[in-house]
């Protein structure tokens, strides 16, 4: 697979280069595997409610890569090593296109359920139900969508990285309320029970480029005695790579609730194990470190000439062809189904 990534590395006391093996997960997305439970739960039955359907893209995040010296007892400071740090995040793409990504992935599960025989029933007809009437929901997308502030989608919850990422469901639809662990609420297992069908949910994460990260440790061990003297310096690298490509991350779930849960659940589902990894050059990359960034960095190289201790932080910002970046994510997401469904 054709890749293209930038890369970056922060080296202590000695220049040096370390390569990574497969940033990009392509080894992993090539085995295709999928997980599943309780699928006769769902098999069983040829009529079925599609209560919720989301996509969830990640359009901010991080890399990060470390190098310490684990030899203290020979001399080595606890503190002497390198940090990479590379950020990165998406711009270009406006609501409309992750809406009609959205859609256009909703059609075709759709159209996949229908293939295997499954009829979709009217998700009105739960309104008739008590239990339903407690399950919350919100609205598409979430968190709204606000580029004013030159970011799409907002910081996840309780987190301290520059990950941003926004979910948004089919045109029309509501997105179910659930846990920081997308796990529904007890009222939408009663709701199950009560209907006496299963209610089918699916969910998609949509990561916008893969990070490899690699650190290194060197040093002549002859030239090292026990008491700490060396007669030649050491070497800490560490180093990130960013590439351009599209994935679905494992976790990708089709969700079918038939009961309360409990230890007895007959409830189940068929997720992603590895990714699916769609490479390409859907954009460009744009170096936009802050001037912020650019002095701490300058600063840190210059102390860590006297500390053995050095990082550094990159900022790039890919700027999607939005027509490139569409069809990426619509073919990640089919052949997701593809994986997903051959497990049905």
């Amino acid at each position: 697979m054709k890749k293209v990534a930038v890369m970056f590395a922060v080296m202590t006391v000695l220049a040096g280069c370390a390569t990574g093996g497969d940033p990009s997960g392509a080894a992993a997305s090539k085995k295709a595997r999928v997980d599943s439970k309780n699928v006769p739960s769902l098999t069983s039955s040829k009529e079925v409610y599609v209560t919720d359907f989301r996509v969830t893209f990640i359009t901010s995040d991080s890399g990060s890569a470390e190098s310490k010296s684990p030899l203290l007892f020979r001399g080595g400071d606890g503190n002497d090593g390198a940090t990479a740090i590379l950020s990165a995040k998406l711009m270009g793409v406006r609501q409309e296109t992750l809406q009609a990504i959205t859609d256009q992935a909703y059609a075709d599960f759709l159209a996949r359920l229908a293939d295997k025989g499954y009829r979709t029933l009217d998700r009105s007809q739960l309104d008739n139900i008590d239990a339903w009437k407690k399950v919350k929901t919100m609205t598409s997308p979430n968190p709204p969508f606000d580029i004013s502030d030159g970011n799409i989608g907002g910081k996840t919850f309780l987190s301290s990285d520059k990950t941003r990422k926004i979910t948004f469901a089919p045109s029309g639809m509501p997105l179910v309320k659930t846990s920081e662990q997308n796990l529904v609420p007890y009222s939408y297992g009663k709701t199950a029970g009560k209907a006496g069908k299963p209610l089918v949910r699916a969910h998609y994460t949509i990561h916008f480029a893969y990070f490899g990260s690699e650190t290194d440790y060197d040093i002549d061990y002859n030239a090292v005695d026990m008491l700490g003297r060396e007669g030649k310096r050491q070497t800490f690298s560490a180093s990130v790579s960013l590439g351009q490509g599209i994935q679905v991350i494992p976790g990708a779930a089709i969700e079918f609730t038939v009961d309360e849960g409990g230890t007895f659940s007959k409830s189940g589902y068929v997720s992603l194990k590895d990714p699916v990894v769609i490479g390409g050059n859907y954009g460009t990359n744009l170096d936009t470190t802050s001037s912020a960034s650019k002095a701490v960095n300058a600063l840190s190289s210059l102390l860590g000439t006297f500390s053995g201790s050095t990082s550094s932080t990159k900022e790039i910002t890919i700027k999607a062809n939005p027509e490139f970046y569409a069809r990426g994510v619509q073919t990640a997401l089919g052949e997701a189904n593809t994986r997903l469904f051959s497990g049905l």
